[in-house]
């Protein structure tokens, strides 16, 4: 009896989450935000929650959602434009001319997705921890400065997600969905003479000889969301204080990280670009104008799409997060 009572009290028990990772070393969100989030989890956990980042990507890119859904890794982060007609709803947030600033709207995105989105299910199957934006794409080529809308004519410009495919169609130039991690090899090889981008991720993705005119359009042409999300069995199975100690750690609080990690590397993005020679012009207030006039369309078919998909009043939504942009909330 003597010895029982002496046996140390079992261990809690330990999860070790697996993490899909696809971004490369030295990028913004990797290293100022989910490398530290990673440390953090193990911590506010007490050790019983662990992250294993996995020596490469599980799947392609565009895959990863299903990745998570499907058990094959728990924890991604998946980009849900680049699987079109499937996320339709949570296309309010990549509008155009919604914010070009990600400290103000990456945390706004994901107080908006949860009050005013996620009761439409679009993620069944994978629970999501932050949903988020990264800076706003501008635009890179290697063709000519961007003017005007006849500049844009003819240009193949790697598109991410449906609302900026649509939005380079109307400006007159050929869009080519392809995910950032092909980019280099697309542009480099001719296939490509350009990009809608976040500017952070030009350096990251070694683009800066690729591209010798940037054009920077205020207020943004669209935002693309990114979701860090966790297979919806495995999140349930943790422990209900673990749960709470992670979401303390995510939601709007690992959003805001986000946000402000892509805009210092915005800034040193352009920096490097003008060091570096390269033209870096802002659109003028004339061709913004042009533009607004030329991409309204993007609002009225994603209206229509959300009416399909069960939003009674699509344009209410839009309404609503141009105002908890405005206030900043």
């Amino acid at each position: 009896m003597g010895a029982a009572a002496a046996a140390p009290p079992a261990a809690a028990q330990t999860t070790v989450l697996k993490y899909s990772n696809w971004l490369p070393v030295g990028q913004a969100m990797r290293m100022e935000v989910i490398e530290p989030w990673i440390a953090e989890v193990e911590k506010v956990t007490a050790g019983r929650v662990k992250i294993d980042t996995l020596p490469k990507v599980v799947g392609t890119l565009p895959a990863q959602f299903d990745v998570a859904r499907d058990g094959q890794a728990d924890l991604v982060v998946f980009i849900p434009g680049y699987t079109p007609n499937r996320f339709d709803i949570l296309e309010a947030l990549q509008m155009p001319f919604v914010s070009d600033n990600p400290e103000v709207l990456a945390p706004v995105a994901d107080r908006f997705f949860r009050k005013h989105l996620a009761s439409y299910g679009e993620f069944k199957g994978v629970f999501p921890l932050s949903v988020y934006v990264v800076s706003p794409g501008q635009l890179f080529n290697n063709k000519r400065p961007l003017r005007t809308l006849d500049d844009f004519k003819g240009l193949k410009m790697r598109s991410p997600q449906p609302s900026a495919t649509q939005a380079l169609t109307l400006m007159g130039a050929v869009p080519v969905s392809k995910p950032v991690s092909e980019t280099y090899e697309l542009m480099s090889s001719g296939v490509l003479d350009g990009t809608l981008m976040p500017p952070e991720s030009i350096p990251a993705f070694k683009l800066n000889d690729l591209v010798p005119y940037a054009t920077i359009v205020p207020g943004a042409i669209y935002n693309t969301v990114l979701v860090l999300g966790i297979n919806e069995s495995k999140w349930n199975s943790l422990r209900a204080e673990d749960r709470e100690a992670v979401m303390r750690i995510s939601g709007d609080v690992f959003a805001a990280k986000i946000g402000a990690a892509y805009a210092k590397g915005d800034r040193a993005a352009f920096d490097g670009l003008r060091k570096a020679g390269k033209s870096v012009e802002t659109a003028s207030p004339a061709l913004v104008a042009d533009m607004k006039k030329v991409l309204v369309p993007v609002e009225q078919d994603w209206i229509a799409k959300a009416r399909k998909k069960g939003v009674a009043e699509p344009q209410k939504l839009l309404d609503q997060l141009r105002a908890d942009v405005a206030a900043g909330k």
